[in-house]
């Protein structure tokens, strides 16, 4: 029996020989060899007549034919077929001796030297293991752990659980909570070689959501990551080796981490890599890719998230798409070569018999086996060049500190594993090439061989060299996508259905808009105004008084009344000539205001103009034309209404009391408040409006492409549209759009397509679905937008200081054509001339009776006059002392509270005197004063107790232990600073009490025991001045104001002593 080793496959090769043996078993067999015979001897007798010797009939060729078959083909034995990778052994009967002995010969041969070749170059076997094992090893376990399908039930260890969802979520919630709050980095994620140590986050605040069996649970990060943790090296690591069982092709799950062991240790050396962490690696990153997937999904980073998703599915595919080498390139190749060499075993018996012809035909038959035999020992070598090639790679990775089996350091081997795979591939498909060259010598087959290493022509010179002239063709079909240098790579058409920002017709629109919308808030504003106005402050109502009101304007703080003062000023300085003085035109500037809602403009100065002429003695001339000039300018929708909105949103912001221009109270202004920012912003609107209408002209447009690519490709420019989106919350949107128009194709790049569909946004194109705008939010944005594409394209911009409307109230002023002529034909004028005559007696006449009753009035009004005055000192006197009394009292309250909540002197209050005191002392040094050598002494004394480390009051105490004459003197000048500082607010008792509480706050130092002693009595003079109950307060107060360097409780002292008008304001 016959012994071959099938490099191929083994139940192939049984089934060839059966057919074989079954074929030279039957007659035909016989028969066709005898007809081989015939056409033997025909060629034979044929070659003895043409030869040009005369060598006659080659009877030798026809024996050595007919031993030859009779040697090989006529003869049949038992062959047994042993599998050269699992060595499983087939038999064979009644194979023909040839086709048998040639096997058998060549195939232990080739076998033989293939082991040998193995055990000295040391590398795994592939007879025992397959081509590149260790390679291909390590690829099966990344491509099968990619996601749950690979998983199967390994993604499910104890029931209810759920691997992937656990780890994705621990990812998305924990670990990259940590990377954005700075605890983690990524860097140290990606190079951790421990799985899990990788993504952990110990946090007892963030939480997430795992499933590790029964119902999901939601526990905080630390938590979660010790479940996970024993759930991964336990169950999970089990069901992983078990389903990379049969795809490792081990007997049992228990062989899984040796083999995989073994590849390591072949390629980096024996435990440089752990193949249990590997393994573990390998199914929790494709965990980690969809956990940092669901991270950008929560923000809102569609982009990113898809970016991600499409690279990890495109990996998958790859991954998916490559087939295990050797089973799927070089076996099949080799099983069915060497199939068909022991297949053709029939024919070359039928040919064998042909003579010298059959028998060279037979020579080349056993070459084709010995060529067959050939490729394992060459596979061998090439095994060898593979194996020690990633060898030299994964010891590059572990220098460059890739510290496998991190994630980085995976990423990195998944390429070099990829990429000499592919070498091995070709070298592999190349190895019947090259043992075809070494059996024929054929300058074909290495031309062929060498041909495969040839890069090719793939350059394309037309790209960097285009043709000048191209004909066109009948119908050209434009391409799916198109670049040029303004829109980058957008989709063809995309123009047609991508927003164009027509911004001089969509600013024109914008503009009517705003400026509508401004006079609208302005108009309901002013209405406000005269609802809430009291009645003295509206000049239509009588009890209005021009002076008084101008007097208080005069005398408030608030910014309205600063406002309308500005006007009155303005106005005086115009109508110098009347005499009429400030005050009194802010009063009817603020009177018109109030008034003016209510009234017409011609009702309004004709109210004005009585106002001047019964008031001031104006003439009714000027007093009109004075009229006409205030009406203008408090109806003036963008000008003065505008201004007075401002000030009165001030005044309500800074929480005025009082506005004297419209005699409003606090509780008045807050109602306006609302009113009175709606005008600002609306006017601002307008303004910013307008100022973009004049960038643009009358028209421009720009595509959303260009604009896009624009800004996509200036950093500034990006940053202020995402903080523009950021402002009126469109960023969501920006991000749900760009993704629509990216998907769609009609826009390449994602930053482009971003920018885009931003300012879509912000100019009205679009509309959001996330965030809801208001009219006046909505033209804000627009505005915003228009202002940025302006910026995008370099658009001129606008002079600041013009004003649209700034000559709007011309219009009011222009006559109407025809009035004066219907006035004067509708005035039926009569000849004056008779009625003149005898004019001057009269006058005089009329001049005497005036002359009477003037002097009478004027005697009388004077009389009135003085009446009044001194009614009105009355009233003002028992006016103020109400106030005063009112005042006192509510000071008193304060001073008893104070002085119950006061707290006693601390630490620092004695560090603050203490350092005050020697601040003191060194002034009085620096001046030179007498007695400046004792508190030299007391400064020193003071410096070197702080050098010591004393405190400062600790220090002041030593300092007067060592110069006390100097700790007198500057004691008497800092009291005396203190009391001269507070002179204004405390009456001569309590500043004579106050200097001898700062006295008493150096207890435990004696100053000056005079002045301890005299407290009580200080005290009993305070209690004369104001009661036992506030005596005592105020003096509890200004003790510890004089302990604590508390001035506003000697500020409190000061109000209650200004309202009972001890001293002055």
């Amino acid at each position: 029996m016959f012994e071959i080793f099938s490099v191929g496959d083994s139940a192939y090769l049984q089934a060839v020989l059966n057919a074989v043996a079954m074929i030279a078993g039957t007659g035909d067999y016989r028969t066709a060899a005898a007809i081989g015979g015939i056409i033997g001897v025909i060629i034979i007798m044929l070659r003895a007549l043409i030869q040009f010797d005369g060598r006659g009939i080659r009877y030798q060729d026809l024996f050595i034919a007919y031993v030859l078959w009779l040697m090989l083909y006529a003869p049949s034995v038992r062959v047994s077929i042993e599998d050269a990778y699992t060595g499983s052994v087939l038999v064979v009967d009644n194979v023909p001796m040839g086709p048998a002995v040639v096997g058998s010969v060549m195939s232990n041969m080739g076998y033989r030297t293939t082991r040998l070749f193995e055990q000295a170059f040391g590398t795994p076997t592939m007879t025992g293991n397959g081509f590149a094992d260790s390679l291909q090893t390590l690829t099966a376990v990344r491509k099968n752990l990619l996601s749950r399908i690979h998983l199967g039930a390994a993604n499910v260890p104890v029931a209810g659980s759920d691997m992937e969802s656990s780890f994705a979520n621990y990812v998305k919630e924990c670990t990259l909570t940590g990377v954005d709050l700075h605890l983690k980095s990524v860097d140290a994620i990606l190079r951790d070689a421990d799985p899990l140590n990788a993504i952990r986050f110990d946090s007892d605040i963030y939480m997430t959501e795992i499933y590790i069996g029964g119902q999901p649970q939601t526990q905080t990060c630390s938590d979660a990551w010790t479940n996970l943790g024993n759930i991964a090296n336990g169950a999970f690591s089990t069901a992983l080796e078990t389903q990379l069982q049969q795809i490792l092709g081990v007997p049992s799950a228990a062989n899984t981490l040796p083999k995989i062991q073994d590849a390591f240790d072949a390629l980096a050396g024996p435990g440089v890599v752990d193949a249990s962490r590997y393994m573990l690696m390998s199914a929790i990153m494709p965990m980690f890719e969809q956990g940092v997937v669901g991270r950008h999904e929560d923000g809102l980073h569609w982009t990113k998230a898809s970016m991600i998703e499409q690279a990890i599915q495109q990996r998958n595919t790859q991954w998916a798409a490559e087939q295990t080498l050797f089973s799927k390139i070089v076996r099949p190749m080799m099983a069915f070569i060497e199939g068909l060499s022991y297949a053709i075993a029939p024919i070359m018996a039928f040919v064998v018999l042909f003579g010298s012809v059959g028998i060279r035909m037979n020579i080349g038959y056993f070459s084709m086996l010995l060529w067959i035999q050939l490729w394992m020992p060459i596979l061998a070598v090439i095994n060898l060049f593979i194996q020690m090639s990633a060898a030299g790679k994964m010891a590059a990775l572990t220098s460059a500190n890739y510290n496998l089996p991190s994630m980085m350091g995976i990423y990195q081997l998944d390429m070099e594993l990829q990429q000499w795979l592919s070498i091995g591939g070709m070298l592999a498909a190349s190895t019947p090439a090259i043992t075809l060259m070494l059996i024929y010598r054929g300058a074909v087959t290495a031309t062929h061989f060498l041909g495969r290493m040839d890069g090719g022509d793939y350059a394309n010179e037309r790209i960097a060299t285009p043709d000048v002239v191209s004909p066109a063709p009948i119908l050209n079909a434009q391409p799916q996508h198109q670049y040029n240098p303004l829109s980058a790579v957008t989709q063809t058409g995309a123009e047609k259905v991508l927003p164009t920002f027509s911004a001089g017709k969509d600013m024109s629109a914008a503009v009517s808009s705003a400026y509508s919308a401004s006079e609208q808030a302005t108009s309901s504003f002013m209405n406000s105004v005269s609802s809430s106005a009291s009645k003295s402050s509206n000049i239509s109502h009588d009890a209005f008084d021009s002076r008084t009101l101008g007097q208080q304007i005069a005398s408030s703080s608030s910014h309205t009344d600063a406002y309308n003062r500005q006007f009155g000023e303005a106005f005086a300085k115009k109508h110098a000539d009347t005499g009429i003085s400030a005050d009194s035109f802010s009063a009817l500037v603020a009177g018109s205001a109030n008034a003016g809602a209510k009234l017409g403009n011609d009702q309004l100065s004709a109210t004005i103009s009585g106002r001047l002429q019964n008031d001031f003695k104006v003439g009714q001339d000027k007093s009109d034309a004075i009229a006409a000039d205030i009406s203008q300018t408090v109806n003036d929708a963008q000008g003065y209404q505008v201004g007075l909105a401002k000030s009165l949103a001030m005044d309500a912001q800074d929480g005025t009391r009082n506005v004297a221009s419209m005699g409003l109270q606090s509780q008045s202004l807050s109602s306006l408040q609302r009113s009175a920012t709606d005008v600002v912003s609306a006017n601002e609107t307008y303004q910013q409006t307008a100022s973009a209408q004049q960038r643009f002209g009358s028209q421009a447009s720009f595509g959303a492409a260009e604009t896009g690519y624009k800004i996509a490709n200036d950093t500034n420019l990006m940053a202020r549209l995402d903080q523009t989106l950021d402002q009126y919350g469109l960023r969501g949107d920006t991000q749900r759009l760009a993704s629509q128009w990216k998907a769609a194709g009609w826009i390449s790049n994602g930053d482009q397509a971003y920018a885009a569909a931003g300012m879509s946004l912000l100019t009205g194109f679009s509309s959001p679905s996330y965030r809801t705008l208001d009219n006046q939010q909505s033209r804000q944005a627009e505005v915003a937008g228009y202002q940025l594409l302006g910026d995008a394209f370099n658009a001129p911009k606008a002079d600041q200081s013009h004003n649209p409307v700034r000559n709007e109230s011309l219009q009011n002023q222009a006559p109407h054509v025809g009035d004066v002529k219907s006035s004067v034909e509708q005035a039926e004028l009569a000849d004056p001339r008779a009625e003149v005559s005898g004019m001057g007696h009269r006058v005089q006449l009329q001049i005497h009776r005036a002359g009477n009753k003037i002097g009478s009035g004027q005697r009388a009004i004077e009389a009135d006059h003085d009446q009044n005055l001194q009614g009105l000192d009355q009233t003002s006197k028992t006016g103020f002392a109400e106030v005063a009394n009112i005042k006192a009292e509510h000071f008193k309250a304060a001073i008893a509270a104070a002085a119950n909540d006061t707290p006693s002197a601390a630490e620092a209050s004695y560090n603050y005197l203490g350092g005050s005191l020697y601040n003191t002392a060194k002034n009085i040094e620096a001046g030179g004063s007498a007695g400046s050598q004792y508190v030299k002494q007391f400064n020193e004394g003071y410096e070197q107790a702080r050098s010591k480390g004393s405190d400062i009051w600790e220090s002041v105490k030593f300092a007067a232990s060592q110069s006390y004459p100097g700790f007198m003197e500057a004691t008497q000048t800092w009291a005396d600073q203190r009391v001269n500082a507070v002179a204004d607010r405390l009456t001569p008792s309590q500043q004579a009490y106050y200097r001898a509480a700062l006295f008493e706050a150096f207890a435990g130092i004696d100053v000056g025991g005079t002045q301890l002693g005299v407290l009580d009595n200080l005290k009993q003079q305070m209690i004369d001045e104001d009661g036992v109950v506030e005596g005592n307060n105020i003096a509890k107060l200004l003790l510890g104001a004089a302990g604590q360097n508390r001035m506003d409780l000697v500020n409190q002292i000061g109000n209650y002593n200004r309202a009972l008008g001890r001293v002055n304001y």
